[in-house]
């Protein structure tokens, strides 16, 4: 892929990025808590992908798995236990928040006290990975 198109989707994913943890900020302050972590592994995700792009210049896989996407950008290593932990237990919620039967049980799971710790989690994780994309 040409440098300037890789450029170029590069900046797509972490735009997307960034609107989609300002979302999580949103849902939040809606009390949707289900879409805070919903919207916290969509961001995590797209810069994911973004580092991706960054250092493989090609289009990253159609995956969730946060874990398996730092695999891939190489990155893994460089994050401790908890911010793998934390890869680990967003990942469920890009699946379960979309679909109807999961979502009764997800919003259960997921209170006022829950969404905050995933969100400021979330931003802390965020603003390492923004800095290898």
């Amino acid at each position: 892929m040409k440098k300037e198109k890789t450029d170029k989707i590069t900046r797509y994913w972490i735009e997307h990025s960034e609107y989609d943890l300002k979302t999580a900020e949103a849902m939040y302050k809606s009390r949707r808590y289900l879409y805070v972590t919903f919207m916290c592994q969509q961001a995590i995700e797209k810069i994911l992908k973004a580092i991706i792009t960054t250092i493989s210049s090609e289009a990253p896989p159609k995956t969730h798995n946060l874990v398996r996407l730092a695999e891939l950008a190489g990155i893994k290593t460089n994050l401790d236990q908890q911010q793998i932990d934390l890869l680990a237990s967003l990942t469920p919620f890009c699946i379960e928040a979309r679909y109807a039967d999961y979502q009764e049980k997800m919003s259960r799971l997921t209170k006022r006290k829950l969404a905050r710790e995933y969100l400021s989690r979330t931003k802390e994780l965020y603003k390492c990975l923004s800095k290898m994309a």
